[in-house]
């Protein structure tokens, strides 16, 4: 085999508690969509297709509960170390509100802040509504690639009184990494995201620092640990790793192992992120990467209670029970309230489609609420939805 193929088909090594008939259509998101694995010649791909088919399909091992301590980002302590991640267009003032009366959460985010847009504007972004009177920890993500237009909105997240500011090197949108060069194309330049650290310490005085990445550009472009250590060196006092690279999205499986490598590469606390969405998942990335915490990004849209469930898996107690589904329609409906509240009938409406869809991901026989509620124009339209056509229980599956 070549060595250049042979050094393509090392970067896709995944692991995943899944097999069979999901295990064969993820293969089928990889050879249609990767363009990086139709260089590869026919022989490895076809050693590829069976390395990854029989890895989807290995069996997982019943990972047990572990004592995790505290995090702790310089003198801020998260406990528990479950963090809610900053999510652009969801997790505003009311959501997260919401994951904070269900508990369980040590540390949530805003959606993230675009620095170029602040620094041209003295007024307080809109996403950041709310947090001023808003309870603590609380953190504030800022993503650009001007070493001082970072630098001046870390000062100004910074008198806000944030807990902590995370730059955002993850980003796989193309808006953000193509047009703007920021986001996670910054990680072809560990130098660069060293440089950008340094400014947000400079403007954010006292608070801590942290960064946010993925593994890389691509999966043929692994840069999580050298940009990892460049962070770190210039000041950042914890890592967060999303184990996927920009390139694959959300539609291929996390690789904690790759995460571990990040975990082994610095010596402040590394956040495990990407596949988390109950208890047992979270104990399994913390046991195979050795991280310090662990991030919940869409997981939480379906299921906002979802923290409680893994704060009550690392004291090795049972699941708490989920919401009743009368419950739940009333959290829909308390949700949609408040937005039409804070934006009005019809923006507020229009804009809590979007959460409405996301509340019944995947739950079997809601197409046709999905497809109804996504054509509301006004408060009474949406209540009249829920009341006719939604499924009876958002349980778990």
């Amino acid at each position: 085999m070549h060595c250049e193929d042979r050094a393509r088909r090392e970067r896709y090594v995944v692991f995943s508690p899944i097999g069979g008939a999901t295990a064969a259509v993820r293969w089928a998101v990889l050879v249609h969509k990767d363009p990086e694995f139709r260089r590869l010649s026919h022989i490895a791909q076809e050693e590829l297709r069976r390395r990854c088919l029989s890895t989807y399909a290995r069996p997982v091992a019943t990972v047990r509960p572990m004592t995790v301590a505290p995090l702790r980002i310089g003198d801020l302590v998260i406990d528990p170390p479950v963090i809610a991640a900053p999510m652009a267009g969801f997790t505003d003032f009311i959501f997260r509100g919401i994951v904070r009366d269900f508990g369980g959460c040590g540390l949530l985010f805003t959606e993230m802040i675009a620095a170029t847009e602040w620094v041209a504007s003295d007024t307080v972004p809109w996403r950041l509504q709310g947090v001023a009177g808003e309870p603590r920890p609380l953190g504030v993500q800022i993503w650009g690639r001007e070493p001082d237009q970072i630098e001046e909105t870390a000062r100004r997240v910074a008198a806000l009184g944030v807990s902590v500011i995370d730059l955002n090197f993850g980003c796989p949108k193309r808006r953000i990494m193509r047009k703007h060069a920021a986001g996670a194309t910054l990680l072809r330049d560990p130098a660069t995201v060293g440089r950008l650290v340094a400014a947000a310490l400079r403007g954010a005085g006292s608070i801590p620092v942290t960064a946010k990445m993925r593994l890389g550009t691509s999966t043929l472009r692994p840069a999580a640990p050298d940009v990892a250590r460049s962070a770190v060196a210039n000041g950042a006092r914890a890592v967060t790793v999303h184990g996927r690279a920009a390139d694959q999205h959300y539609g291929f499986p996390c690789r904690l192992d790759a995460i571990a490598e990040v975990v082994r590469a610095v010596d402040v606390p590394v956040i495990a992120n990407g596949d988390i969405h109950d208890g047992p998942s979270a104990l399994r990335a913390l046991a195979e990467t050795g991280a310090a915490g662990v991030m919940v990004a869409r997981g939480a849209l379906t299921r906002p209670w979802v923290f409680r469930e893994i704060a009550a898996a690392l004291r090795g107690e049972p699941t708490p029970p989920a919401p009743t589904v009368d419950d739940q329609r009333r959290l829909l409906l308390a949700h949609h309230e408040a937005m039409v509240r804070q934006q009005g009938d019809r923006f507020g409406t229009i804009l809590m489609r979007k959460f409405a869809v996301r509340y019944l991901h995947g739950l079997p026989g809601s197409r046709p609420f999905r497809e109804a509620i996504t054509r509301t124009e006004n408060a009474s339209e949406f209540r009249t939805v829920i009341e006719r056509m939604m499924p009876g229980s958002l349980a778990p599956r």
